[in-house]
């Protein structure tokens, strides 16, 4: 606690916002993080001196992909939809230029990866808990079974029953999907309100731990870190979330690049882990299993979906239906009966939405934090290991995106932003300067 007390004097200020924001954003509710997420941006961004020659690359594409939101909004028929996307997208983007220019330094990069890996251990670890409660709580109080998951359950009912009834104007009402924030009980949801969206950003959040346990100094940090990373696993495990899980697996082959004793030693762990859900959860591998299952209602469904989405883009493939989730659902429930809200992929949302120029400018904005990690990797031991945990976490949230709309949740494209935006601050740090 001392040595903890002693970092935060020596190294006071404004930038210990976007710390704050990368570790707490994921631990509040859905109506109180964009709040800490404001005060952040007041108190580090400043556009000064920012044209597209001081944005990065991939950078300068979330930029444009925001311009051809814009552009098709024009067209949409869903103006409302379509202004609630552009005006989370460009909230995002504001969050790659708080994490690009206030984590300025190895310490300050080494200190924000360590907070996110001490949020993801703390939302793992509530997850963990509400799957221990869900099988054995009942034993001490009935309701302890489901109360607390998801874990703001309780209180986000009251305010958007609060809300709906006296502050949203009736206008306003019509276009609110739910009345109720959905609850999965018998899956852990931690603090988020999706056992799914909860698990992803586990997944993003893995790597960071695994980067801290091999690469910072002090015992105190690598054991805390190890912690994490062991709860992280767990509360992506207590999701039954059968992406994450896949995600989870590509994310490891990734971190194995770290080479030498660290791959050893990430293979130990790995077979361990695996051993470990094997005698303490075998229900999740009997819930990844359920994939080869034709009967599986999930899996069933998401083909449906992507039928009915391939089919919809015909005549529209070039530019989409216009900017709007709404678009999408409104056909999806209409013409082909299904009642879901998107295309549970990324590409393919952003494609019916936008076309496939909106989602070249997506794909463009991957592939240069790719191109950039790359070249980060052949700077250096240091450089490499940040290079290559950066691209665990955003191949992670690219396969969780393959299954689900991860856009359809705020936090996930508010830490998907934060992400490139560390990699924007790696790149400062470890290339631009040292040139």
């Amino acid at each position: 606690m001392a040595e903890l007390k002693s970092f935060f004097v020596q190294n006071k200020g404004k930038w210990l916002w976007a710390v704050a924001a990368f570790a707490l954003c994921a631990l509040l509710q859905e109506y109180v993080f964009p709040i800490l997420l404001l005060i952040a941006y007041i108190k580090t961004v400043s556009f000064k001196n920012l044209s597209l020659r001081t944005v990065s690359p991939h950078g300068v594409f979330l930029l444009l992909f925001a311009v051809w939101q814009i552009i098709g909004l024009f067209y949409s028929g869903s103006a409302v939809s379509g202004l609630s996307g552009i005006a989370v997208w460009l909230a995002g983007f504001v969050s790659v230029i708080m994490m690009s220019r206030s984590i300025d330094s190895p310490l300050r990069l080494d200190t924000v990866m360590f907070a996110g890996s001490i949020g993801g251990g703390i939302a793992g670890g509530i997850g963990v808990m509400q799957m221990v409660l869900f099988h054995y709580g009942e034993l001490i109080w009935a309701p302890l079974k489901t109360i607390f998951n998801p874990f703001w359950h309780q209180l986000d009912n009251l305010v958007a029953k609060l809300a709906i009834n006296y502050l949203l104007p009736d206008f306003a009402k019509q276009y609110i999907q739910r009345t109720e924030f959905i609850s999965i009980e018998e899956r852990a949801s931690s603090t988020f309100t999706n056992p799914v969206m909860f698990a992803a950003f586990l997944t993003m959040m893995l790597p960071l731990a695994v980067y801290c346990m091999f690469y910072l100094n002090g015992r105190g940090k690598k054991l805390v870190s190890f912690g994490c990373a062991v709860l992280i696993v767990g509360g992506i495990a207590a999701s039954y979330s059968r992406g994450p899980y896949l995600a989870l697996a590509a994310s490891f082959i990734v971190l194995l690049f770290y080479g030498g004793k660290r791959t050893l030693a990430l293979l130990g762990i790995g077979v361990g882990g695996i051993a470990a859900v094997a005698v303490v959860a075998d229900g999740v591998f009997k819930r990844l299993l359920t994939l080869f299952n034709g009967n599986d209602i999930s899996v069933n469904t998401r083909s449906d979906i992507w039928r009915a989405c391939f089919d919809m883009l015909k005549g529209h493939w070039v530019f989409g239906y216009g900017t709007g989730v709404n678009n999408v659902r409104e056909q999806l429930h209409g013409t082909y009966h299904i009642n879901q809200p998107h295309a549970h992929n990324i590409f393919i949302q952003t494609t019916l939405e936008n076309g496939i120029i909106g989602t070249a400018l997506l794909l463009g904005s991957f592939i240069a934090f790719g191109i950039m990690m790359l070249r980060l990797c052949r700077k250096g031991k240091k450089e490499r290991a940040v290079a290559i945990t950066l691209i665990a976490s955003l191949l992670s949230f690219c396969a969780c995106g393959m299954t689900d709309c991860l856009f359809y949740g705020l936090k996930l494209n508010i830490y998907m932003m934060m992400f490139f935006g560390l990699a924007s601050a790696a790149v400062n740090i470890y290339l631009k300067k040292k040139e």
